[in-house]
């Protein structure tokens, strides 16, 4: 499996409105910034609680890899994304960081969404 899945699979779990699957994306002890000038917010569980806004109405999430760096179990990964909700559309341009997992699968260790 590639990197680029955890993509595939978080656009899929936010489109099901699906807190524990987003979750089951990230590394036990990953750390997330929810947004430009927000502190950043550690470990799973936390995570989760600040995905939760994405959640509060239907939305799509498109997301393309502009380039990925693998070096064995890790990779940099930058993708521009784009949600729409009928709130409006959010974009931006991240910064992350993923390792593979024994089981094969991709998780984040640092997801910067907003690249900040």
């Amino acid at each position: 499996m590639k990197p680029e899945v955890v993509h595939e699979r978080f656009a899929q779990y936010l489109k099901n409105q699906d807190l524990d699957g987003l979750g089951s994306l990230f590394d036990e002890d990953a750390m997330f910034v929810p947004g430009p000038g927000q502190q950043p917010v550690y470990g799973r569980e936390d995570i989760k609680e600040a995905l939760k806004p994405y959640l509060a109405s239907p939305s799509t999430m498109e997301v393309v890899a502009t380039t990925v760096h693998q070096n064995g179990d890790l990779a940099m990964v930058q993708p521009s994304w784009r949600i729409t909700s009928e709130s409006g559309t959010v974009e931006g341009k991240a910064v992350e960081v993923m390792r593979r997992t024994n089981e094969g699968d991709w998780v984040y260790i640092i997801d910067n969404p907003y690249g900040v």
